[in-house]
């Protein structure tokens, strides 16, 4: 019953959509193509992200809610934000390490993440600045166009028709996965964003390295570990960014 109830959860977050950790790479179709607009893109985002509140609860008035709030106020204010992209960060009561963002402005950070990082805000803003690069980059909108040409049961949600299970539509739009390459750059746009708004972008760091560890030791599912096999280099990629552009320290 535990395994079953750890996979609706994970097909209803959409763990391969916005995750930071669960990144897996996409080998199908154009990585440039996009056919959905802006518009289509905030739409989606708010219906997906309203099937999400229904099935978790958000935190509301705790010092987490409130300290994933203020950092990702503070994050949104020096990303490369899209007029009329909606944005918002809120904290989810969900005992997973993960972080996801979805089409068009949501973001959410998971319980199981904060407990992790404890009180680094250094390495929460640096994974709030990621997923905030996923979304301004596009990624998932690029991801949906790609499985438009195979999967004609996401034109139901895009065309705006009603549908008797949302849910279901929720569950197949939230299967896309992003590209190594979408990841990386949503790496170097998270380390950037932190370090313009004041946050140290060493963080990120800190954050992979807390993730191996806890790689190490886990005992968790094998098919979770194997949906995230980089995390090396990441980091590796991660420092030389760092290095380079000499964001060691925050502004």
């Amino acid at each position: 019953m535990k395994r079953r109830i750890q996979h609706v959860v994970r097909a209803a977050l959409g763990l391969t959509t916005g995750a930071l950790i669960l990144g897996v790479t996409s080998t199908t179709g154009c990585r440039s193509a996009n056919f959905i607009s802006t518009k289509e893109e905030v739409r989606i985002g708010k219906e997906t992200a309203a099937e999400v509140e229904k099935r978790h609860r958000v935190l509301t008035g705790t010092a987490d809610a409130r300290r994933v709030a203020a950092i990702g106020e503070r994050l949104i204010a020096h990303c490369q934000q899209r007029e009329g992209v909606p944005y918002t960060v809120k904290a989810l009561d969900v005992n997973e390490v993960n972080a996801v963002s979805l089409p068009g402005g949501p973001v959410y950070v998971y319980r199981g993440l904060l407990d992790l990082l404890g009180k680094d805000d250094q390495a929460l803003a640096c994974v709030i600045g990621h997923e905030l690069g996923h979304i301004d980059a596009r990624h998932s909108a690029k991801q949906m166009s790609q499985r438009l040409a195979a999967n004609v049961g996401i034109l139901i949600l895009l065309k705006g028709k009603t549908a008797q299970d949302i849910g279901s539509l929720t569950t197949d739009l939230l299967s896309l996965s992003y590209s190594r390459d979408d990841e990386y750059e949503a790496d170097h746009r998270g380390i950037s964003y932190a370090h313009k708004a004041g946050y140290q972008a060493t963080g990120l760091l800190s954050f992979f390295r807390k993730l191996k560890e806890l790689e190490k030791g886990s005992q968790q599912d094998p098919e979770l570990l194997r949906s995230h096999p980089y995390t090396e280099a990441r980091l590796r990629r991660a420092e030389m960014i760092i290095q380079k552009q000499d964001y060691r320290y925050g502004r």
